[in-house]
């Protein structure tokens, strides 16, 4: 007696992707103005450092899809999954709880996509040679002594200054790119509703 094996077809949720790449876009251009005028960087490199941590963001992102949905709960998995491939969230198990799981999932993806970002930015501009404060003309090593221990603390206190501007930026710059995509995703809400 033969069995057969019922073949499945790979879903491919274009819309998704579709939705990923918009936002992608979104992402870029306001991150990339903002890293250009906050941290002087030039329009090139900051489209280009800007698109390197969204990708990486991106990739975090999915991978850690990939990996907590099939964790999940039945109930929940069944949410993710109709929203994923078909775009719609399934209203009719739609609890106070449920509402608090997705403000709580989108605080911690906020934090955790800033905390990849301002990583991998330094990493970056580290790399790049971009990251720090501008060297003085005047060797260290030639300054009188009391020049020293003042040049010393000036160079703490810049450094200190910049890796605050820094994290400042990352912060403003992921908070201004989700709250973009926040309302792209309210407008496309209400105009499916609309039509």
């Amino acid at each position: 007696m033969r069995v057969s094996v019922m073949e499945y077809e790979p879903i491919l949720p274009l819309r998704a992707i579709a939705f990923q790449i918009l936002f992608l876009m979104v992402a870029i251009a306001i991150e990339a103005g903002i890293f250009r005028q906050r941290l002087r960087l030039g329009f090139q490199t900051s489209v280009q450092y800007t698109l390197l941590i969204n990708l990486a963001a991106v990739v975090v992102g999915w991978a850690a899809f990939l990996i907590i949905e099939p964790l999940s709960p039945p109930p929940l998995k069944a949410q993710i999954i109709s929203y994923v491939l078909f775009d719609r969230l399934l209203l009719n198990g739609w609890t106070a709880q449920a509402g608090g799981t997705i403000f709580a999932v989108g605080l911690v993806a906020f934090f955790v996509t800033f905390f990849i970002k301002a990583k991998g930015l330094e990493l970056i501009m580290r790399s790049d040679s971009t990251w720090g404060v501008p060297k003085t003309t005047k060797p260290f090593s030639q300054l009188p002594r009391d020049q020293r221990y003042a040049r010393a603390r000036e160079g703490r206190n810049e450094a200190q200054q910049a890796v605050s501007d820094f994290t400042d930026t990352v912060i403003l710059a992921n908070a201004a790119s989700f709250s973009a995509i926040l309302l792209l995703l309210l407008l496309r809400a209400f105009a499916e509703d609309w039509v």
